[in-house]
């Protein structure tokens, strides 16, 4: 099944988690799937059935072994040396010091900073080699003079992944003259490996290339296989933009904190471990955040009061508002 149409799937193994990651989604600890999932399909919000599902399979079978840790990688390619492909191309030494990592990257001064990283190799233009998986993290409008300097069928043999944004899988194939092409989302959060990435196969994809393009963006934290291509536009509202809108929110935290007499540091810090204890709460627990939030409200007592004036401001309506008009964006740039 690749994501160009929602079909039903045969299950796939679960998720495993690697000696030495952390529990939960705060490890790199192999890809999530929602891809076999066909509540997804049905559901109004498919994310949430996700979630669930990924979450009941990680503890039904925490050790099994994906197609994503069977696979190898002989080398991956960055191509683009901006943030996002030199976090992409750092994690991999780290995760993969088995592969090798090259970043291509046409400035002078940017490829001297990649040169840093002694375990990169850098160049200047892209040369393909057998097996290749080829991250292309370029700006959209860098697209055609990056395919203009390709040697004839240079792609031939490569898994291509695209993380770049509105850039749909139809036209990747055509640009790039290979079927073999997966678009990715990855989020900011994958400079520490946290980054929860959602990865579309195209429909000329196979099995391989997708185990090995799982393998690579597991490198910055969690990866998810949604049912189709379409589910990329909500995914660049929630994942790749929701590590922005949540650091607004936690302004008021941190805003609060200092106001009541906190230092900096202290309000970060305090801000921090409910962020980050809150999000542990809701993934161990077989509830959502409204039970949560409901549980912890006791009748005319302070969080109650806090509840009470949030809903007021109409909160949750104006987060819903932002995502929407994200994903709308999102879906204007790739028409």
């Amino acid at each position: 099944m690749r994501c160009a149409g929602p079909v039903d799937h045969p299950a796939r193994p679960s998720a495993t988690r690697r000696k030495g990651q952390l529990p939960a989604a705060r490890g790199g600890g192999g890809p999530r799937r929602a891809r076999d999932i066909p509540a997804v399909r049905r559901s109004r919000d498919p994310f949430r059935h996700a979630d669930t599902q990924i979450r009941r399979e990680r503890e039904a079978s925490s050790m099994e072994s994906t197609d994503a840790d069977r696979a190898v990688v002989e080398r991956a390619v960055v191509v683009g040396g901006g943030h996002m492909g030199s976090v992409i191309a750092g994690r991999l030494t780290e995760e993969l010091p088995g592969a090798g990592v090259t970043v291509v990257e046409p400035s002078p001064d940017r490829a001297a900073a990649l040169r840093g990283n002694q375990r990169l190799r850098v160049e200047e233009s892209y040369r393909p080699e057998p097996g290749d998986v080829v991250v292309l993290a370029l700006p959209p409008t860098a697209l055609d003079s990056f395919v203009s300097g390709l040697p004839a069928d240079a792609l031939r043999d490569a898994t291509v992944v695209s993380i770049m944004a509105g850039v749909r899988l139809e036209t990747l194939a055509a640009r790039l003259g290979t079927p073999r092409v997966l678009r990715a989302m990855p989020n900011l959060a994958a400079e520490v490996g946290q980054s929860m990435t959602m990865l579309c196969p195209g429909p000329g994809a196979g099995d391989d290339d997708l185990a090995g393009a799982e393998k690579v963006l597991s490198a910055i934290g969690e990866v998810l296989v949604p049912p189709d291509e379409s589910f990329l536009d909500a995914g660049t509202a929630l994942v790749g933009s929701g590590p922005a809108l949540v650091a607004y929110v936690a302004k008021g935290f941190t805003d609060y904190a200092e106001q009541a007499g906190f230092d900096a540091a202290g309000s970060l810090r305090l801000t921090c471990q409910v962020l980050r204890g809150t999000a542990d709460l809701l993934e161990a627990g077989n509830t959502g955040p409204e039970e949560l939030y409901g549980r912890a409200s006791t009748p005319g007592g302070t969080t109650e009061q806090g509840i009470a004036r949030l809903g007021e401001h109409r909160v949750q309506d104006a987060v819903r508002d932002a995502l929407e008009k994200t994903a709308a964006r999102s879906r204007e740039l790739a028409d």
